[in-house]
């Protein structure tokens, strides 16, 4: 398996690659819902990141360098066990 680089990139490219398999055969509905809820989720995090950082930001700086203040994405990959 392959991993998923962790930006709106990589999110796109592993939904795109979910539908492809599911429209070829090679994956299940549920497995694709499944895909579907997960990005959904990760989309609605970094959006709270996003509103989290506007709100708190100071007042000095302007938005683009008030959202690079916030370490933004999902933090280290959960250990395998």
């Amino acid at each position: 398996m392959t991993r998923v680089k962790r930006d709106s990139k990589g999110l796109t490219d592993a939904l795109f690659d979910e539908l492809e398999l599911l429209r070829a055969g090679d994956s299940a509905p549920q497995k694709a819902t499944a895909v579907a809820r997960l990005a959904s989720t990760i989309c609605k995090v970094v959006h709270l990141e996003m509103e989290f950082a506007r709100f708190i930001a100071p007042e000095s700086l302007n938005d683009q360098a008030a959202l690079k203040a916030l370490p933004m994405g999902l933090g280290k990959p959960a250990k395998r066990r």
